[in-house]
């Protein structure tokens, strides 16, 4: 069921820049990224910016790691649209696993002059380009970036809206900043981590390419989006989530929605079965002698299993 938080924000007695079209972002991201809050800081920055700004997200069933889509609306004049983004000027792709997994939500309405801001070192990118649909590439490291400002953690959202806001000439890096600070102080983090993600959308501000999207021209050749099994944003041809193939759930890896995996030391198994028993994903594997080993074909990193096992048998390592 798919649920949204609306936000709109009119931007009173302050001078008008003029956005000759309204700009609409799409970001694609796992539970868990901040793909929500980067759609609010991108929204709240255009209002600094005087501009009109509307924001929202896409939840499926899922949980953290699962598939999220979020998006922006910005224009110089009030919004009345509404409903999801079908035919996005920019794409932010948060978690480059995505581009296969949920091709159909990624590229809908994506033709070859789309920016598609990919979360991704370049040279590893570079080599599978050949196989995905045509659009405007640009990689940014947002992983990285977390890792080192962030110390390891996988929230990028202040990363992901920088780099948005970098594309909207209206958005200013203080009007980002500001941003960045009421966006991340009101979704509760400690003030060393609002300091943190600040410098991280800074750092992240500056590697971003300036792509001027209010000088681009739609064009032809919107890319069709492919059956599979995943959640579809609703369009006139599908009124909502759908999935295609039934009996589908063992064939669909859902391994890469993890931000963290368990690793189980056996010397320490007592066999209790508990991580068995509570593993929410079937994902827990017994082998001849009774003792669990990880599916990690399957295993979504909810971490239940670490937070059950009575030996301390089983640890948690950030995915990378």
């Amino acid at each position: 069921m798919a649920k949204a938080r609306w936000h709109l924000y009119c931007a009173f007695n302050q001078p008008r820049v003029l956005v000759h079209e309204m700009i609409e972002v799409r970001f694609h991201g796992r539970g868990g990224q901040g793909a929500k809050l980067a759609s609010r800081i991108l929204g709240q920055s255009g209002f600094f910016s005087a501009l009109f700004a509307q924001d929202f997200a896409l939840f499926g069933a899922e949980r953290r790691g699962a598939p999220v889509v979020s998006f922006t609306r910005l224009s110089a004049e009030p919004i009345d649209q509404r409903g999801n983004i079908e035919l996005p000027n920019l794409v932010v792709v948060m978690d480059d696993s995505l581009l296969k997994e949920a091709s159909g939500q990624v590229f809908q309405g994506v033709n070859a002059a789309t920016p598609v801001i990919v979360n991704a070192k370049v040279e590893a990118f570079a080599p599978g380009l050949k196989d995905l649909p045509a659009a405007n590439y640009r990689c940014i490291d947002m992983s990285r970036l977390a890792q080192e400002v962030l110390l390891g953690r996988g929230f990028v959202s202040a990363i992901a809206a920088a780099a948005a806001a970098k594309c909207v000439p209206a958005i200013q890096a203080e009007h980002l900043k500001k941003a960045v600070r009421m966006e991340i102080v009101e979704f509760g983090l400690t003030p060393d981590l609002v300091n943190k993600n600040l410098e991280a959308a800074c750092r992240a501000y500056e590697l971003a390419p300036a792509i001027d999207l209010t000088a681009m021209e739609s064009d032809a050749g919107i890319v069709e989006s492919s059956g599979q099994a995943v959640p579809y944003l609703g369009s006139a041809q599908f009124a909502g989530p759908t999935i295609r193939h039934r009996g589908s759930a063992a064939l669909r890896a859902t391994g890469n929605w993890r931000t963290e995996r368990p690793v189980i030391e056996l010397a320490k198994c007592k066999r209790c079965f508990l991580c068995y028993l509570y593993c929410p994903e079937a994902a827990m594997r017994l082998d001849t002698e009774n003792f669990p080993h990880v599916d990690y074909d399957h295993c979504k990193g909810c971490m239940i299993c670490y937070e059950e096992c009575p030996t301390d048998a089983i640890s948690k390592r950030l995915e990378v």
